[in-house]
């Protein structure tokens, strides 16, 4: 397990740097084909596909890349949960990431926030 956390922490940290720092090309190396993201964000719900993702952190290029945090993290076979937090755009992001291991090692399949 201590590899699979490794390789978890390593695609966490590609989602966060690619997503607030405005690398979608890292961003993609992340996120599952099938990638799918909701949420609450400035009082209403949110839901975005995976080129809705990719397009906005094209929009973040020479964003400083946000700081963030580990809360939680659970591994169950080829799929995990983790709960992160981090600060962006003065708002506190709260997310649960359900990551999903495949040939192409730990990716992206949902994401749920909130940041309001």
């Amino acid at each position: 397990m201590t590899n699979d956390r490794e390789m978890i922490m390593a695609s966490l940290t590609a989602y966060v740097d690619g997503a607030t720092g405005g690398d979608p090309e890292k961003l993609d190396t992340v996120l599952h084909p099938e990638f799918r993201t909701g949420g609450r964000f400035q009082g209403a719900e949110v839901w975005l596909t995976r080129e809705d993702a990719l397009a906005s952190a094209r929009r973040q290029a020479g964003n400083p890349v946000a700081a963030w945090s580990l809360e939680a993290l659970e591994v169950r076979g080829k799929f995990a949960v983790a709960r992160i937090s981090s600060p962006w755009e003065g708002r506190e992001f709260r997310e649960t990431i359900t990551l999903l291991q495949s040939g192409e090692g730990w990716r992206i399949v949902f994401k749920a926030f909130d940041a309001d």
